[in-house]
């Protein structure tokens, strides 16, 4: 006569097992214990606890399967020689592992094939298994997968008296699992940290350090990225004929991609600015290129700028960036808010207006990304364009204390505050 589906102890319905372990179980735990926790490696600690359980409990067959996003997949399958079983030999009671993997109970099935608890799953009677063993590998974090042995020799069957060692088990396996996970986790974290930080240094070779000498302009630059790189882009354009090209974009996103994304087309503003010399035909060159680059929706704003020293005029187009600031010698803040179109990406084919402003001695222009409107400080509020134009108002003349100033008072605003978004603000001044 076969016995019934005993569950986890401390179930409803499940007989009280006896919990205290004998010495030759606790043997065994210990020398299984010592086994797995001296794996680093994932795939071969998934190895030590299937073959350790198998050896255990003298089953014929063991599996483990990893609690997924979608479900359970089945991470190994050995025999008890220790050898791998073929996927065509990937057969258990799904109904059973699926149970564990929900309440974290222990389910023993003995004589399975008749056990009236479970004769209507035909999973179980198709597999002609007498015994199942069935734990949940759970931490405090929940239920991290299930492993499942089973045996149908009529000389080996599981009994209440198999569930504490097997649980025991089941526990140390579940702790050296989530080690070697979060270690596993670390090591990522690590090698991205590593990558981070090369492709931030290769960022900086694309982009000037130091506001370059051109002919009769003075300027500054400062670009503090919200992630360890980011998604804006500046420029200083020397042209042939004396004129200085000024550029200042802002990539959608942030991070890699964005870095990548705008490294790319920071190349593309200066051959086309230099190719063209013409604000406007610049313009449209790069947003063709662009519209037909991406492929993820990607855009990028973009003020654009040529200095002409000998007539001291700014000749600009704006493709959706945030308008150009202009400070002049009383401290006067005014905007730019002209020539003015759609961010370059979004409409092939397109054509940029442009606007030309005087630059008279004493005055200072600014352009700058809209991180610094968009700052946030923990009670939600914005920078904005009012404490943006009274910073600037404030601020020294000169544009490097100038642009020290603006990216010292958005980061004395936020506070605490995680950046929001990249930061980057360029300011010239006729010398």
């Amino acid at each position: 006569m076969s016995e019934p589906v005993v569950p986890a102890p401390g179930g409803a319905a499940s007989p009280v097992a006896d919990p205290r372990l004998d010495v030759e179980a606790l043997r065994l735990l210990l020398d299984v214990s010592r086994r797995i926790n001296a794996e680093r490696d994932p795939d071969a600690l998934l190895t030590a606890v299937v073959d350790s359980l198998v050896s255990v409990t003298k089953a014929d067959r063991g599996f483990l399967m990893l609690k997924e996003a979608a479900g359970l997949r089945f991470a190994l399958a050995r025999d008890r020689k220790g050898m791998p079983l073929e996927a065509g030999k990937f057969r258990v009671s799904q109904s059973v592992v699926g149970e564990v993997a929900q309440t974290g109970e222990t389910r023993l099935i003995d004589d399975a094939a008749t056990s009236a608890a479970y004769h209507a799953r035909m999973s179980i009677v198709n597999l002609s298994l007498r015994t199942i063993l069935c734990v949940a590998l759970k931490t405090s974090r929940g239920v991290l997968g299930v492993i499942y042995v089973d045996s149908n020799a009529i000389t080996r069957r599981f009994s209440e008296r198999d569930v504490p060692l097997v649980e025991a088990f089941a526990a140390q396996a579940a702790v050296a699992l989530e080690r070697v996970r979060l270690q596993e986790a670390e090591l990522e974290r690590d090698r991205m940290r590593r990558q981070l930080e090369v492709a931030a240094e290769i960022q900086h070779t694309f982009l000037p350090g130091t506001f370059p000498d051109s002919p009769g302009l003075s300027g500054a630059v400062a670009t503090v990225p919200a992630l360890q790189v980011g998604g804006d882009l500046y420029d200083v354009i020397r042209l042939p004929d004396g004129r200085t090209g000024l550029v200042v974009g802002d990539v959608s996103g942030k991070g890699v991609p964005a870095a990548l994304f705008a490294a790319r087309i920071l190349s593309d503003v200066r051959y086309e600015a230099l190719y063209h010399g013409e604000v406007s035909a610049t313009l449209a060159a790069v947003n063709d290129i662009v519209a037909r680059r991406s492929t993820r929706g990607m855009f990028v704003t973009l003020l654009c700028a040529f200095y002409d020293p000998r007539r001291r005029e700014v000749t600009f187009g704006n493709a959706g960036h945030v308008a150009p600031l202009l400070r002049d010698r009383l401290g006067r803040v005014t905007r730019w808010e002209e020539a003015t179109h759609v961010p370059l990406g979004v409409l092939p084919g397109t054509t940029y207006p442009t606007a030309t402003r005087r630059l008279d001695a004493g005055d200072t222009l600014v352009v700058l990304t809209d991180g610094f409107l968009d700052a946030v400080r923990a009670d939600g509020e914005r920078f904005g364009d009012e404490r943006l134009g009274a910073a600037l108002a404030a601020a020294p003349s000169d544009p490097s204390p100038l642009v020290a100033a603006l990216v010292a008072e958005t980061t004395r605003f936020t506070g605490n505050q995680p950046q929001a978004d990249d930061l980057t603000c360029l300011a010239v001044t006729p010398a």
